[in-house]
């Protein structure tokens, strides 16, 4: 498996082997203990996710690993690891990862190495990185752990969340004013006994975590409503606080000052009341109403701060930009939700659309803003996969190409741009390099901070 990227490089987040922005796909760099340097994804594993913050990036494996590249000055990326190669440095002057780099973390507790891990996300500044290891306590003495990750049933091991880089809003959720120092500290206490993390997401300063019991926990920015109303009142949350939705959560995506919690055919959006770029106003095809009739009652917020929304079709997952909510359907892909007894759905075969901020495409529904074309356009045709970054979208298509739209100042969505940077109103191809070779398949996308992937089998 092969990973190519362009967009925005100022830190080398790319991992791309130089610091300069790229408008077409570039084949990633991954560090080796000896030389050559590689091109290929190590241990012949799969990406599952790409987390990115302002300027550095994290890739998670199928078998646990994490490799990181871009700015580390703070340590955002894990701690130094001086590579065996003196020909290869790993950074340049300005403490920036121009290679993917696994991380391996020193962890006190234990007295030994973490590699292996099951979740990954990424705030502005900081990594948020999710290990199961041994119970503290327990009578295990299998110090084999790095092999332990996903979610294990084993009463004898525990998750814990490991933070770094920098957290000038508590989104490392490590109390005030500390810093995260390298190579890295664990969030005290989180999750609670016995409770796992079965999901991870972060916005711009803030973070949400899906536990086992279908609770939902958040730190970070709270201003906004993002932690929920309960919660809005401190204005940050310094550690994780309890998020209530009203039903199982099972899935949680952060936008810049939102957050999406998803469960079980429902989902509620959790954000600021002005409501400026429309998040909150759930379109009329996914709205729920407490009565058990369809209409726009939970379109606004209810008296607990939620805006609620149902999903009875196949889907594959709710994602958000910075502004924005995308719903993709992708018939065959998804999974089709039980039918919700305390509420109606909407049945109808088609999205409607009341509202400019609402769109329509490729069997994709999003609302939000819109101002540089980073919602779908009518005419996209049906994706497989599906990523959303800060301010644009990448499409893998059922017939292989990619399409990107949206904001494309830095080069992510390839090099036509208008004379603003935008793909508005349409989509671009974006042309794949002789790299990927007549051979190559496209079998993942990923967007991020003005970043774009391309993963190539």
């Amino acid at each position: 498996m092969r990973l190519f990227a362009f967009g925005s490089n100022g830190s080398g987040q790319l991992g791309i082997g130089h610091e300069e922005d790229v408008s077409t796909p570039t084949q990633c760099l991954f560090e080796q203990p000896e030389p050559p340097q590689n091109t290929n994804l190590p241990d012949g594993s799969e990406i599952i996710t790409i987390a990115a913050g302002g300027n550095h990036t994290l890739l998670l494996t199928t078998n646990g690993s994490i490799y990181a590249a871009g700015c580390n000055a703070d340590g955002r990326c894990g701690p130094h690891k001086a590579t065996k190669n003196p020909k290869e440095p790993e950074s340049d002057n300005n403490g920036n990862i121009l290679r993917f780099r696994q991380l391996i973390i020193p962890d006190a507790v234990s007295d030994t190495e973490v590699s292996k891990f099951k979740h990954v996300s990424a705030t502005w500044e900081g990594t948020i990185a999710v290990a199961s290891m041994p119970r503290r306590g327990s009578n295990n003495n299998n110090n084999n752990y790095n092999v332990v990750y996903g979610r294990n049933p084993n009463p004898d091991t525990e998750d814990r969340v490991f933070v770094f880089g920098s957290s000038p809003k508590g989104e490392l959720g490590v109390g005030p004013d500390t810093p995260a120092p390298v190579p890295g500290i664990c969030i005290p206490s989180f999750p609670p006994a016995g409770l796992r993390i079965t999901a991870l997401a972060s916005g711009m300063a803030h973070s949400a975590a899906v536990l086992s019991n279908g609770d939902v926990y958040g730190w970070g920015a709270a201003r906004k409503g993002q932690l929920g109303e309960e919660n809005r009142g401190a204005r940050i949350a310094y550690s994780p606080v309890r998020i209530c939705v009203p039903f199982f959560a099972e899935a949680v995506a952060c936008g810049r000052e939102f957050t999406v919690v998803s469960g079980r055919g429902r989902f509620v959006v959790l954000g600021d009341r002005e409501n400026r770029w429309g998040v909150l106003r759930i379109p009329e095809s996914l709205s729920l109403r407490v009565d058990g009739g369809l209409g726009d009652h939970l379109r606004g917020e209810d008296e607990e701060g939620h805006c609620e929304g149902a999903i009875r079709y196949r889907y594959t997952g709710i994602a958000a930009s910075w502004h924005g909510v995308y719903v993709h359907a992708a018939p065959g892909l998804g999974r089709m939700e039980p039918s919700i007894t305390d509420g109606a759905l909407c049945t109808k075969s088609r999205f409607d659309s009341d509202s400019d901020s609402v769109s329509v495409g490729g069997s994709i529904v999003a609302w939000g803003r819109n101002d540089r074309g980073q919602l779908p356009p009518p005419d996209l045709p049906t994706p497989v996969r599906l990523a959303v970054g800060s301010e644009h979208v990448l499409a893998l298509l059922g017939d292989g190409r990619v399409a990107a739209f949206g904001w494309g100042e830095h080069g992510n969505c390839g090099p036509d741009t208008d004379s603003q940077g935008n793909v508005s109103g349409t989509y671009n191809v974006i042309p794949l390099p002789e790299a990927v070779g007549v051979d190559g398949k496209v079998v993942g996308v990923g967007a991020g901070c003005a970043t774009s992937w391309i993963i190539v089998t």
